[in-house]
């Protein structure tokens, strides 16, 4: 009883954000941002570290557009629009997409298996794989839930197998028209094979019946090595040769030799390279490449590669990538895609190694935990922005180098644009600094601009500026290594205020634990000093109560045409939290809103804004855990009216339920968001209202309690469901 009450309470929590102002920002990618000869298409795509790539037509152009998921990260499909040439990589970021992706869950898998040559989905539901059929509305592709995959048994109905996080390969194996099926089983030893049977029972196209048509399809083993076992008996059961099994694994099929049968390229959790498989012609793994590609480039990723065939550059032939799947500190996060183009043809592909950073050149990405400020620089009036992060990872040698970028702002009337100058401002990758989250202020007593870094490590590093006033472009030089004793504690995340109004800038400083740290300026003429007052300003604790590290980012100043200043405060969730009452109270800061503006990057927010064009709505930008930035756009005059949650009237029967739920509300449920959870709070699947009724169909369950959880504009409502 004690979890279902923790799960039902995390949930509630999520539901009761508070809302002071309402959606009074909204995403935006309109701001230009130039670099070298040409701009950025995607510069706000919020950047991407662990992806699983998809070619397919978003808006129904007859052009194949992007979709990118990361599996392991929060709100984590970005959509592309194909806006290239013959022989052109070339896309667009266009977030509009990504509402009609909200259901994937694990994986993402685009495949045509009704031959209306509209792309369907398949991704993890409850069981192993689930299918969602396309359509286009509105020049939309967008999906309806056809059904979860099972295959009948002697003793009753079986799901599809695929091993939580893996990717299994979906592709027509035996050349018969239909699509098949393909996932490691349970212990990770063997592929199964789910064959699908509509050909062979002549049903219709818009049909899919599997049977388990092979337990160990190639005839191999999977143990730990990076080779397998080839012409095994496959019985079954435990593994041969007392071998240590090797689950977590990413397949694709493709036929590589050219020769009529399909090959396999598998990725596994132990390895930073990809194996090769070579069918002999009646699926059977007969020959194998264990370094990839090792007559050529060889593959290298930090951890668990994913392959997949797309032909990225519009020259009619399907070129491969590989992405890292899984996510830490030790992944690929700016070297995240490796190309291998096709040399050869549609019919005869030869894949020779261009790149490790395909499409990396069209949008922001410092490698990972971005974090933005807007300071002038070149005093030229306008707020250029600064971009510190925990650094890029380098898949070579396995370290990761921590620098600063520099984007001047070019802004001319109501037109916002950057330019980028550099990645490494200060040359700051030279000091060997782990982490580099920036602010700017005075914080030596002449009233000059200095830098303050903080650290992963928690120490606070300052440059000061020795120019000759705050009116001219700062010189700044190194001064110390640690300017604040006790230090705030990991990942120090600065900011420059003053907070008692004694007309002395003092540091503020978020960190890993969530609280806020005050130290007040007590410097004199001859020295600098930061005297520490309290580790838990304002009572705060950034993010939700059940994570035990809550990640805070403080930034304090306007965010909107109220004519006065705000503490806004990121956090692990990605969240943005804001604050009022806060200026010279030591007790608890008043917080307005938990979730500011309905934001959410995918995880470590770190927020900054100011009016860029000087029209009084004002910008505001977000770093995140993927190294990127998101940028939203003032939409509405914000106001001091409050606007709380309101609950969604529902109600929901027959409760309990088998396989569906009908919702019985005055409201008009088209445009509504609908969640299942299960009681620990752990989200389910997103389920999808029938087109005639409000009617709900449940994925196949096991009986117990779950939570529907439905979000109509401001208005939610969480119920408890009763599946028998």
């Amino acid at each position: 009883m004690k979890i279902v009450i923790t799960g039902l309470l995390v949930l509630l929590c999520l539901q009761a954000k508070t809302q002071f102002q309402g959606a009074v920002y909204k995403q935006a990618v309109d701001a230009v941002v130039a670099a070298g000869s040409g701009n950025m298409n995607s510069a706000w795509a919020g950047g991407f570290n662990s992806i699983q790539i998809n070619h397919v037509d978003l808006n129904q152009d007859g052009r194949n557009d992007l979709i990118l998921y990361d599996n392991n990260n929060r709100n984590a499909v970005r959509t592309f629009i194909n806006i290239g040439n013959a022989g052109e990589v070339k896309y667009s970021y266009q977030p509009q997409y990504e509402i009609n992706f909200n259901m994937v869950t694990d994986y993402l898998l685009i495949r045509d298996y009704n031959c209306d040559g509209i792309p369907d989905l398949f991704c993890r539901g409850n069981p192993g794989i689930t299918v969602y059929k396309g359509y286009y509305q509105n020049a939309q592709l967008k999906f309806n839930l056809y059904k979860s995959l099972w295959y009948q048994t002697a003793t009753g109905w079986v799901n599809a197998y695929v091993q939580p996080t893996d990717i299994p390969s979906i592709v027509d194996i035996d050349g018969d028209g239909d699509l098949d099926f393909f996932g490691y089983e349970v212990n990770g030893f063997y592929l199964s094979w789910y064959k699908n049977m509509r050909v062979e029972d002549g049903l219709p196209c818009d049909s899919i019946r599997i049977v388990l048509a092979d337990k160990c399809w190639g005839k191999f083993y999977q143990g730990v090595e990076r080779s397998v076992i080839t012409n095994i008996t496959c019985k079954g059961g435990s593994a041969p040769l007392n071998k240590t099994r090797h689950p977590k694994n990413t397949v694709l099929h493709l036929d590589i030799d050219n020769d009529g049968d399909l090959d396999m390229l598998n990725g596994n959790v132990s390895y930073s390279d990809i194996q090769l498989y070579f069918n002999n012609g009646s699926n059977i793994v007969f020959d194998q490449d264990t370094l990839y590609n090792k007559n050529g480039h060889q593959l290298k990723m930090p951890n668990w590669p994913a392959s997949t065939l797309v032909d990225i550059d519009n020259d009619g032939d399907k070129d491969l990538l590989f992405t890292g799947h899984d996510d830490n500190l030790n992944i690929a996060n700016y070297k995240t895609i490796n190309w291998y183009k096709n040399i050869g043809s549609a019919s005869a592909p030869v894949y020779n190694y261009v790149s490790d950073t395909l499409l990396m050149k069209d949008l922001i990405d410092v490698g990972t935990n971005s974090y933005p400020v807007l300071f002038d620089y070149d005093k030229d009036g306008k707020k250029d922005l600064f971009i510190g992060s925990e650094g890029y990872y380098n898949n070579e040698s396995d370290t990761m180098l921590c620098k600063m970028a520099y984007y001047k702002n070019t802004t001319t009337g109501n037109t916002i644009s950057f330019q980028f100058i550099t990645d490494d401002f200060l040359n700051l990758s030279q000091k060997n600094i782990k982490g580099i989250f920036p602010a700017f202020g005075d914080i030596t007593g002449d009233d000059i601009d200095d830098l303050v870094l903080g650290t992963v490590k928690g120490n606070l590093l300052l440059y000061k500026n020795i120019a000759s006033s705050n009116t001219v472009q700062p010189q700044f030089q190194w001064q110390t290594d640690s300017i604040a004793v006790p230090i705030p504690g990991k990942y120090a995340t600065p900011c420059v205020y003053d907070f008692n109004n004694d007309g002395k800038n003092d540091l503020i400083c978020g960190n890993q634990i969530g609280t806020l740290v005050y130290y007040r300026d007590s410097s004199t003429t001859t020295s600098t000093v930061l005297k520490w007052v309290t580790s838990n300003l304002g009572g705060l604790k950034a993010g939700l109560v059940s994570h035990l590290y809550g990640y805070s980012v403080p930034f304090i100043g306007r965010m909107d045409n109220i004519s006065r200043d705000f503490l806004l405060v990121g956090n692990v969730d990605g969240y943005v939290e804001r604050y009022d009452s806060f200026k010279n109270n030591l007790g608890n800061f008043k917080r307005i809103d938990s979730n500011y503006s309905f934001i959410q990057v995918p995880y470590r927010s770190a927020p900054t804004a100011a009016d860029l064009d000087g029209d009084g709505m004002y910008e505001l930008f977000t770093g995140n855990k993927l190294g990127g930035l998101l940028y939203y756009k003032q939409q509405i005059l914000a106001s001091h009216q409050t606007i709380q949650n309101k609950k969604l009237n529902v109600v929901v029967y027959p409760n309990p339920c088998s396989d569906k739920i009908h919702l019985l509300t005055s409201s008009d449920l088209s445009k509504a968001t609908f969640n299942l959870y299960d009681v620990l709070g752990k989200k389910i699947a997103s389920l999808y209202l029938d087109s005639n009724y409000n009617t709900l169909k449940l994925p196949l369950l096991t009986p117990g309690f779950y939570l529907l959880g439905i979000s109509l504009n401001e208005q939610t409502t969480l119920q408890k469901v009763l599946v028998e």
